[in-house]
């Protein structure tokens, strides 16, 4: 049987208004009741910043709620976030290693 040791890609707290640009995030944590008004992003190896993961994953005029985990789908990032209220942790995603 293989042992998996699994890592962190580091993580950043987001709690304000700005326009928070030039992220690399594959998932979001919801650590209060929370209104997104911007989440774009797209294929994590390149610079692309096309997808609105607001409509793509129906979340445009939601409240998500604290404990809410929002991913994005697999190879891509969330790359621009911007909030209206509450606040959130974004992950920069997970690697696991073979011990």
């Amino acid at each position: 049987m293989a042992n998996f040791r699994l890592f962190g890609n580091g993580c950043e707290l987001i709690a304000d208004t700005d326009a928070n640009t030039g992220k690399q995030f594959e998932s979001i944590y919801v650590r209060e009741d929370t209104v997104i008004t911007v989440l774009t992003g797209g294929n994590k190896s390149t610079t692309a910043n096309a997808t609105n993961y607001l409509t793509s994953i129906g979340l445009s005029g939601v409240t998500l709620v604290k404990g809410d985990l929002i991913t994005a789908p697999m190879g891509e990032a969330f790359k621009s976030i911007t909030l209206s209220s509450g606040s959130i942790i974004g992950y920069g995603g997970w690697f696991q290693q073979q011990l």
